[in-house]
């Protein structure tokens, strides 16, 4: 058991990356969406969102609403390859009770959809699809052709925001057939309070504590309200406060704990820093950005494909938040980045 466990009296430590569904916080709307979305027998519903804003901890608790009676799949990722399609619905036609086909025969891509009615009947089959922007176009086209033929599926795209891009461009007749969207961008300053004190309680903790109500504001500004930004900073901050011994996480606590990591920055730090690393701060430098934008941006252009530029960025900007480089501001319904105070001052002289 860690030492902040046993300070807090904490089963666990509440601020792991483990996917909490029986704890989901926010999005009402977009689950509201979605489930009416099923109940409408809706074929394709889409729910995107920036790395970090909750897709799948979305999918899980949506599975939860469901009814016990439908047959429900989650996928973490989608098959590349189109046959895998077989082996994901092989459950649905081995193991459908009653509904178990009466026929034999193997099944391929061309006859699967007639299996899956046999077997299905009057029983929905619901798929949940997990980063569904790694997915090869040819699977893609796969999956909706099953859908048309397939009474009873209705299939749930997760997928970061680029991916409706794609469809714009390589599949319009698959985009045609999405009739229900949620788009997740970060939790509210009473939700982000809310997901701290479900998860503290979940573990066997009392409200918030030890964090305080200033606390809570202040780690919502520094994150955006993105759930897995939320998660890092607080298992940061639960690690600094054991080995402190302080049971009590307050601002001056915050304040110390900053200007800590704020001693570690040099202008060797800069001038260590791989090329592209390098190259996203000078890109920065006295401007707000997008990760869009930051793409967009000669010394970024080298790569295939946007998806693939904008992955890249992302896990650019990832790196230099760790390293107290960047931050993340929200604008609007968007998040633009910018360089650390402190990286502001040593990219002069850098």
């Amino acid at each position: 058991m860690e030492a902040y466990e046993r300070m807090f009296k904490w089963r666990a430590n509440p601020f792991t990356f483990t996917i909490m569904p029986e704890v989901f916080v926010g999005y009402s709307k977009e689950m509201a969406g979605i489930i009416s979305g099923f109940e409408s027998g809706n074929k394709f519903s889409l729910v995107t969102g920036p790395t970090g804003s909750g897709k799948t901890t979305f999918l899980k608790a949506a599975m939860g609403k469901l009814n016990r009676s439908e047959h429900v799949m989650y996928l973490p990722k989608p098959p590349k390859v189109s046959s895998d399609w077989i082996t994901v619905f092989n459950p649905v036609i081995k193991y459908g009770g009653r509904f178990r086909l009466p026929f034999g025969g193997k099944v391929s891509l061309y006859n699967l959809g007639e299996k899956l009615n046999s077997s299905l009947q009057n029983r929905r089959c619901i798929l949940l699809i997990d980063e569904c922007h790694e997915a090869t176009t040819e699977s893609l086209e796969w999956l909706r052709a099953l859908s048309d033929h397939t009474d009873n599926l209705s299939i749930v795209l997760a997928a970061l925001p680029v991916f409706e891009d794609t469809l714009k461009e390589k599949l319009e007749t698959f985009m045609r057939r999405i009739s229900s969207r949620a788009e997740l961008s970060s939790l509210s300053k009473p939700e982000t309070r809310e997901f701290i004190k479900k998860r503290i309680e979940f573990m066997g903790g009392d409200d918030i504590r030890p964090f305080t109500s200033s606390t809570v504001e202040y780690i919502f500004d520094k994150t955006g309200g993105f759930p897995r930004e939320i998660l890092r900073l607080y298992n940061s901050l639960l690690q600094k406060s054991a080995e402190s011994g302080i049971t009590t996480i307050d601002i001056d606590f915050l304040e110390e704990a900053g200007s800590v990591a704020a001693q570690r920055l040099s202008a060797d730090t800069i001038s260590s820093l791989p090329q592209k690393q390098r190259a996203v701060l000078d890109i920065l430098k006295g401007r707000e950005m997008t990760t869009a934008e930051i793409t967009s941006h000669t010394a970024l252009d080298d790569y295939k494909n946007r998806d693939i530029a904008l992955r890249s960025a992302n896990n650019l900007l990832k790196r230099l938040m760790d390293e107290k480089m960047v931050e993340r501001v929200r604008c609007g319904r968007t998040y633009k980045y910018r360089l650390s105070g402190g990286a502001q001052t040593l990219m002069v002289s850098a």
